[in-house]
């Protein structure tokens, strides 16, 4: 049922309770996208570099179509946070996560600093995903 805010003015394609978003849903949704980015440039890396390196052709091929698709989901899971949907709680989960575990492999082999190129975010999407205002956005809670 629309608001009479939304009777007002039946133009507006976005609906009331969606036209304003907390703080912390736009600073997650832009983490969230950057982060895809920066995986998809370095699949892009991947991809320039076949060819060269240690692994075999299949496999260089394999890992370049694998850090897409992690970029490409990670993408993904930000618009659908943008959009309010609810399973994107358990997928951004899941994939700090294991930017979690791949920080503490690069600070077990003293590469600090891409440790925490990792750790960094992924401590800031985990935080903001457990605030008062995402948890609202994704149950549809809008004040």
């Amino acid at each position: 049922m629309p608001t009479p805010e939304h009777q007002a003015n039946p133009r507006s394609s976005t609906p009331p309770e969606r036209a304003h978003r907390a703080p912390s849903v736009v600073a997650l949704t832009v983490l969230l996208l950057l982060q895809a980015l920066a995986v998809l440039g370095v699949a892009v890396v991947f991809a320039l570099e076949i060819g060269s390196g240690v692994l075999n052709l299949g496999a260089q091929i394999f890992l370049v179509v694998l850090v897409a698709a992690a970029g490409i989901w990670i993408g993904a899971a930000g618009l659908s946070l943008w959009a309010g949907r609810a399973w994107v709680r358990a997928a951004v989960v899941v994939i700090e996560l294991f930017a979690v575990i791949l920080s503490v492999s690069f600070f077990s082999a003293g590469n600090v600093a891409t440790g925490l190129l990792f750790l960094v975010p992924a401590a800031g999407i985990l935080f903001l995903m457990f605030s008062r205002q995402v948890a609202e956005h994704l149950a549809g809670l809008h004040r």
